[in-house]
């Protein structure tokens, strides 16, 4: 079997395999970093996330309103229609 078979036979699932390992791994190191300080740290790290998740999410909300608002200022006509 020569070089250009065995990739027409086996490249996608090679390239599968490659490409769902890096998006394994991308997932997994996060998560396993997270998990390795809350053991470290505990309570006090738990607490860290927690505020964390707290300021992100009123940042995140208001930045959500500040869009919406010009989204429907410039890209919603409020004139009435006849």
């Amino acid at each position: 079997m020569d070089f250009s078979l065995f990739m027409e036979r086996y490249g996608y699932k090679i390239l599968l395999a490659v490409m769902a390992a890096l998006v394994i791994t991308f997932i997994a190191v996060p998560i396993i970093g997270i998990a390795v300080t809350a053991k470290k740290f505990g309570l006090t790290f738990g607490a860290f996330l927690l505020i964390i998740a707290l300021v992100s999410s009123l940042f995140f909300r208001r930045t959500s309103e500040a869009y919406a608002q010009a989204h429907g200022k410039y890209f919603y006509d409020n004139r009435k229609r006849r």
